[in-house]
């Protein structure tokens, strides 16, 4: 009985949607951590010479210590630029072959949403990029930190672009369908 009846596909949209998601928080994670660590940048070059300047504290040497703990923040927040650059673009990497590697090929019908999502991530990503610019582009020490985020910042700068090439080549492949599968109607 149970070979009569042929089950419907009912997944729809959902890697669709899924994969869009990953795309906006990419974005949104991106420009908050280039944001954030600029700010701990700015704070530990800021902290960093006083706390090393404390000196002695009886038999303590203060400043030694708060080499130790300090300093090496100030180490790890230089990195941090190229650390948040790499991993940005490691997310976008994952979001493509995550997108790939979706074993489902969408009824072309979800086409027109699929367009209407870059669209809408095309929006999207025009805003977050002007709403970056207009902190980089200041004179303050934010835009400073900002500024020295070379990586982050060009991909942030450029993402309308970079994620709008990005979708419809995942599109591409999502709707044209695997050999092996013979694409969506399986023949």
């Amino acid at each position: 009985m149970r070979s009569i009846i042929k089950k419907k596909d009912k997944r729809g949209i959902g890697g669709i949607l899924i994969f869009f998601l990953i795309l906006f928080s990419i974005l949104v994670i991106g420009f908050v951590a280039a944001i954030a660590f600029g700010i701990f940048n700015y704070a530990s070059e800021q902290i960093t010479p006083v706390m090393t300047e404390l000196g002695m504290a009886g038999d303590s040497n203060i400043s030694e210590y708060a080499g130790y703990g300090f300093g090496t923040f100030n180490t790890f927040l230089s990195a941090a630029p190229w650390l948040i650059g790499f991993a940005y673009i490691g997310a976008l990497i994952f979001s493509v072959f995550l997108a790939l590697s979706y074993t489902y090929n969408p009824n072309p019908i979800f086409i027109g949403l699929y367009v209407m999502f870059i669209v809408l991530l095309i929006f999207f990503a025009i805003i977050m990029s002007n709403m970056y610019e207009d902190i980089y582009t200041g004179t303050d020490e934010i835009a400073t930190q900002l500024q020295a985020q070379t990586l982050t910042s060009y991909m942030i700068l450029y993402s309308p672009m970079i994620l709008t090439t990005i979708a419809f080549i995942t599109g591409i492949f999502l709707f044209a369908g695997r050999r092996d599968e013979g694409g969506y109607s399986g023949v």
